[in-house]
């Protein structure tokens, strides 16, 4: 009798403590105006999922930066995608003694970061949706970004970029969205630049979404349109447009430097995180 009371105990107590936690909300399927899912991450495992995300090493961006990124900056855990900054002395991963020029003849960064993509393992193309949920770090010279990069014949910048959200330590309450591509299809850069005020913005995590066809590309913060162009603003002279082909995503912090955008890094106030809630992709 005592066992089966005790029995009777431990399962009353197990369904009081499940009735306690809070739900765990599920994936939407569909969203209004059509969308519905097609590929998302929400970080629920214990590593990064590799059929999804490459990693990032080394320096492969930002000249005048002081981050090279490693693996170990990367980790999922609390179901979210934990992209950590330290300062710490950091072998450049492509570092080539022979070569001549940046960023393979840089040895060594006195920051180390972490940056995931999409390129290489999954594409996207509109009509499309892609959602983020993210928080930012804060930090002296931090530098989070959520981006996208085009895939065509054409070198950066005429493939096409698009800034999700990129932020600078220096303007503490201010998000970048971006929309990059060109002059005529050649190397000089024609941006659309637009900016948004959050107050206290590294204190709560945002939802991020960049929505696209074939006429139009909007960038929506918590569900506030932000920005919009008209893809024919990018038409080359040639007949292509960069932003009708497919792109990939990249999540990253950069951490500035000498001669960069974002001023310089304080090292004792790191280490920070930059934290990703999920990724969704939905398809018209």
């Amino acid at each position: 009798m005592r066992n089966m009371l005790a029995t009777l105990f431990f399962a009353g107590c197990q369904q009081c403590l499940q009735a306690a936690l809070p739900a765990v909300d599920k994936v939407p399927a569909e969203l209004p105006g059509g969308w519905k899912l097609e590929w998302h991450d929400e970080f629920n495992g214990s590593k990064l999922d590799t059929t999804k995300w490459n990693y990032e090493e080394g320096v492969v961006r930002n000249r005048g930066s002081s981050q090279a990124y490693t693996k170990s900056c990367v980790r999922v855990r609390g179901g979210m995608l934990h992209l950590i900054s330290q300062a710490r002395k950091t072998p450049n991963k492509v570092y080539d003694p022979k070569a001549e020029k940046w960023p393979r003849n840089l040895k060594t960064q006195p920051f180390a970061s972490g940056s995931v993509t999409t390129r290489g393992v999954r594409t996207f193309s509109a009509p499309g949706r892609l959602e983020f949920r993210a928080r930012i770090p804060k930090a002296h010279g931090v530098w989070p970004a959520i981006w996208t990069m085009h895939v065509n014949k054409y070198a950066w910048p005429a493939n096409g970029e698009i800034d999700i959200l990129e932020h600078i330590s220096q303007e503490p309450n201010k998000v970048y969205s971006i929309f990059r591509w060109g002059i005529n299809g050649g190397n000089r850069e024609f941006k659309v630049i637009r900016t948004t005020t959050i107050p206290n913005y590294s204190a709560d995590f945002h939802t991020y979404v960049l929505e696209w066809d074939e006429q139009s590309m909007c960038i929506l913060i918590d569900e506030k349109e932000v920005g919009c162009i008209n893809i024919s603003e990018a038409d080359y002279p040639n007949g292509d447009n960069p932003l009708r082909t497919p792109c990939f995503i990249i999540m990253n912090t950069a951490i500035g430097g000498s001669g960069t955008w974002p001023e310089r890094p304080v090292p004792s106030e790191y280490p920070v995180t930059f934290l990703i809630d999920y990724v969704r992709f939905y398809k018209r």
